[in-house]
């Protein structure tokens, strides 16, 4: 397995040099590894790729919403290479999957997994209401993602949502400067930047995102929302399992710059991709 023992150590260092010891120790320990997927370079491992031409299993029909209009063919995930890498969901072992989108404001959505061995064939768009994007090959890497200001698992480990913004994200490291925490995140974040952030599994990004799709799916589910116990027991359910991010994103849907699939945990354990929740947004900030 590819990153193991180190995808977190460079974080774990500059949450200990900026934050007072027990708070930083808090921190780390709620750090997820994801998968964060790039474009990939020549020599480098595929294990996916976004846009281009869908292969579907024989006897498939192609994806459509509720109304009949054709879903357009986004990303095809190759579970079987993903397994090189540490990332905190489990995904199958082996097989493909395959996301499919609507642009129509409704966003509706299928995401398909082809189990290894299934015979499958390239299959043209069914007419011109289904857009086609152009391909582009993922590589990929373990790093660590961290939890937004308003991520629900906060009050897990902080007491509250405000108590961690207290303690973590308005925390003064330089009172003569003002700057809080959150301000030397961003800097760490920006000096690490490279490209946009797609990524499978982790906290959703959290930089960018008000609400996360553990938020929104809990939300979604009827269990109220922040305060509630029962929206905190949704939430915990749920995990990131797809985010396409930046120019990408906003080419598939005409004007977001973030598309996020999320699943239940035990809806991924019986590999049921049917009901994930679909979530796209463009930047808070």
């Amino acid at each position: 397995m590819v990153g193991v023992m180190d995808w977190k150590s460079d974080f774990a260092e500059f949450a200990r040099e900026e934050l007072p010891v027990e708070t930083a120790e808090r921190l780390i320990g709620m750090l997820r590894p994801a998968i964060r997927l790039s474009a990939a370079e020549d020599g480098e491992i595929v294990v996916g790729r976004l846009g281009g031409v869908a292969r579907l299993p024989s006897g498939t029909p192609w994806p459509s919403g509720t109304d009949g209009w054709p879903l357009s063919f986004v990303a095809e995930l190759d579970c079987e290479a993903l397994t090189r890498y540490e990332v905190d969901i489990v995904l199958p072992d082996t097989g493909t999957l395959l996301f499919f989108l609507s642009t129509r404001p409704e966003h509706e959505t299928q995401v398909i997994y082809v189990p290894s061995g299934t015979a499958v064939a390239e299959r043209a768009v069914p007419d011109d209401r289904a857009e086609m994007h152009a391909e582009q090959a993922l590589a990929a890497a373990t790093e660590p993602t961290w939890p937004g200001r308003n991520h629900p698992a906060l009050a897990d480990v902080f007491g509250s949502i405000d108590e961690a913004h207290e303690a973590v994200w308005d925390h003064i490291v330089d009172e003569e400067a003002g700057e809080s925490f959150e301000m030397e995140l961003e800097d760490y974040r920006a000096a690490g930047a490279s490209g946009p952030q797609h990524q499978v599994g982790g906290y959703s990004d959290s930089d960018a995102l008000q609400d996360s799709i553990e938020a929104v799916a809990a939300r979604a589910a009827g269990a109220g929302w922040h305060g509630d116990p029962a929206f905190y027991e949704e939430a915990r359910q749920w995990v990131t399992l797809l985010q396409v991010a930046g120019a990408s994103a906003a080419e598939m849907t005409g004007s977001r710059a973030y598309l996020l699939w999320g699943i239940r945990k035990d809806h991924l354990a019986a590999r049921d991709f049917s009901k994930v929740h679909f979530d796209a947004r463009g930047r808070w900030h």
